[in-house]
C-alpha cells in the first residue's frame, strides 16, 4: 500500500474519532510531513478530513477513491487475498486481463480502471468509459473455477450485476438478452465474457468477464443518448466493485438451474416481441423461454428458433 492508501485505511477504520498526527505518523512509519502530504492528496481527490488542534484528524467523507485495498476492505474474508489491479487508465480492462491471463495471472485476479480509452463491448462495439464516472472491471477465472461449464458465465455475469445493484440500492435492474443490464428502460451495464483456449488441448483455459457499469455518467455521446442510462448512485466504486465480485463467486457456486431461474426472473424480453437478423434477413417473433444453455427461444411464423448469439431489439 502507498502512504496515501494506508492513511485512508486508518482514517476509515477510525471513523467518528480523531487520530492524532503522532499516532498517524507512528502507524504509517513516516514523518508528519509525509503524512500531511498524503492527507493533501486525499483532500484533492475528494476526501473531507477535519483537522482540530490538539485532537488530530477525522474523516468526514471518504470521497470516491478507487484503490485495491479499498475494494479488498469490502470483500468477504475468503476473497481478500485475490489479486486486485487498479489502473488510472487503460485501453481496455478485458485486453489487459487477457494478456495477464496468458502470462499466468491467478484465478480471481481483478483488473479495474478509472478510465478506458478503448472500452470494448460485444460484437466489436465500443463502450463509453469516461474518467471516474463508472465501474470498468474485468475478472479472470481459471478452469479450476468453472470446470467444464464456461458457458455459465453468460448467465452468471448478468445475475451477479443485478444482485449487487439490488443489495446496495433499492433499484430493480433487468437483463436484456444476452447480457445487457437495463434500468428504467435504458442500458446501464454492458458485459463481455471472453475465453482463452489452451492450444495443445483445444479446451478453454480461462474466461475473462468484463463488466462496465454507468454509475454517475451525465453526458453521453449523442449517438447513444437515447439508449444509455446511469445507475445514479453516490456509492463508492470500490464498494460496487467488491459487491459485483462477491456476487460473481456466489453465482458460480450455485447450480445451473438456480442461475437460470434467477436469469429468467430478471429477463427484460420474455413474453415480448423481439426482432433479430438471421442469415442477413430481419425476422421477429415472441421470446418465450431461455433454455439450459442460455439460448433464447423465439416463436416465429415459421416455428421455434434458438438464438445463441447476436443482437436482438425489443420495444420497451
Amino acid at each position: 500500500m502507498t502512504v496515501k492508501e494506508k492513511l485512508l485505511d486508518i482514517l476509515e477504520k477510525n471513523e467518528g474519532r480523531y487520530v492524532s498526527g503522532q499516532e498517524l505518523g507512528d502507524s504509517l512509519g513516516v514523518s508528519r510531513t509525509a503524512a500531511w502530504k498524503a492527507m493533501k492528496v486525499l483532500a484533492d481527490q475528494g476526501c473531507e478530513i477535519e483537522a482540530v488542534r490538539n485532537r488530530g484528524y477525522r474523516l468526514i467523507k471518504a470521497g470516491d477513491i478507487l484503490t485495491a485495498d479499498g475494494i479488498r476492505n469490502y470483500l468477504p474474508d475468503e476473497l481478500k487475498t485475490n489479486t486486485i489491479i487498479v489502473l488510472k487508465s487503460v485501453d481496455s480492462t478485458n485486453t489487459y486481463a487477457k494478456k495477464s491471463a496468458a502470462d499466468g495471472a491467478e484465478n480471481g485476479t481483478a483488473v479495474i480502471a478509472e478510465h478506458q480509452t478503448a472500452g470494448r463491448g460485444r460484437r466489436g462495439n465500443s463502450f463509453y468509459s469516461p474518467d471516474k464516472a463508472g465501474l470498468y472491471m474485468s475478472v479472470i477465472f481459471r478452469k479450476s473455477q468453472f470446470g467444464e461449464n464456461p458457458d455459465l458465465f453468460t448467465v452468471c455475469a448478468g445475475c451477479s450485476v443485478c444482485a449487487a445493484i439490488e443489495k446496495l440500492t433499492d433499484k430493480k435492474p433487468m437483463i436484456k438478452w444476452v447480457n445487457d443490464v437495463y434500468l428504467n428502460d435504458k442500458k446501464i451495464c454492458g458485459i463481455l465474457s471472453e475465453a482463452t483456449t489452451d492450444i495443445e488441448s483445444g479446451t478453454v483455459d480461462s474466461v475473462v468477464v468484463g463488466i462496465g457499469i454507468n454509475l454517475k455518467n451525465e453526458d453521453f455521446p449523442e449517438e447513444i443518448q437515447h439508449k444509455a442510462g446511469t445507475l445514479g448512485t453516490n456509492l463508492s466504486r470500490s464498494r460496487v466493485a467488491a459487491e459485483v465480485i462477491t456476487q460473481l463467486y456466489r453465482c458460480l457456486k450455485r447450480s445451473r438451474e438456480e442461475n437460470l431461474k434467477d436469469y429468467k426472473a430478471h429477463s427484460l424480453v420474455l413474453g415480448k416481441e423481439v426482432h433479430f437478423i438471421q442469415n442477413g434477413v430481419e425476422r421477429s417473433g415472441e421470446a418465450v423461454d431461455i433454455d439450459d444453455k442460455g439460448q433464447l427461444v423465439v416463436v416465429t411464423d415459421e416455428g421455434r428458433e434458438l438464438l445463441n448469439s447476436g443482437e436482438i431489439s425489443v420495444r420497451l
